[in-house]
């Protein structure tokens, strides 16, 4: 049924057992999986923002160190699926001004996804109000089914 599964990925105990349940599904269904981790880069400016003035070199920095680690969070996701001799490729995106929700979207549109897989932290209240979630925008905007897993009610938050 699932030919091209996509599932995002930033190294969190929940993104890993989202992982996990992509490389299930994609090795049930002998389909290809891709690796997404987008590089919220509006996110890192704001906080610097509130810092008052920061020079350019400080900015350009921390995207560098950003995108460094997107790159080894995907290593070992790509690590962990072709361990199970899953078809797999990785892309690192950046968010360009738009929400993390949105970079997915688009890459699950470019890809003609079949299915999105999305580890969740499972906010609720005012914490839910205050940090969003990303993936109830995916939930809310996909054009394809969404699989969303829960975080363990013990693990710690990322």
């Amino acid at each position: 049924m699932f030919k091209q599964i996509l599932v995002a990925v930033d190294g969190s105990p929940t993104a890993n057992r989202g992982l996990k349940a992509a490389v299930e599904l994609a090795s049930s269904h002998a389909a290809s999986l891709t690796v997404i981790h987008v590089v919220d880069d509006m996110q890192s400016v704001s906080y610097i923002g509130d810092m008052g003035y920061v020079p350019a070199d400080y900015v350009d920095k921390l995207l560098d160190d950003l995108r460094a680690g997107g790159r080894k969070v995907l290593t070992k996701a790509e690590a962990v699926a072709r361990a199970a001799d899953v078809d797999v490729k990785s892309l690192l995106v950046e968010s360009k001004g738009g929400t993390i929700a949105d970079a997915i979207l688009a890459q699950a549109r470019k890809l003609r996804a079949d299915t999105i897989v999305l580890g969740t932290h499972g906010r609720r209240g005012l914490r839910r109000a205050l940090m969003g979630s990303d993936a109830e925008a995916v939930l809310r905007d996909s054009r394809v089914p969404v699989l969303l897993v829960r975080a363990l009610a013990r693990e710690p938050a990322a």
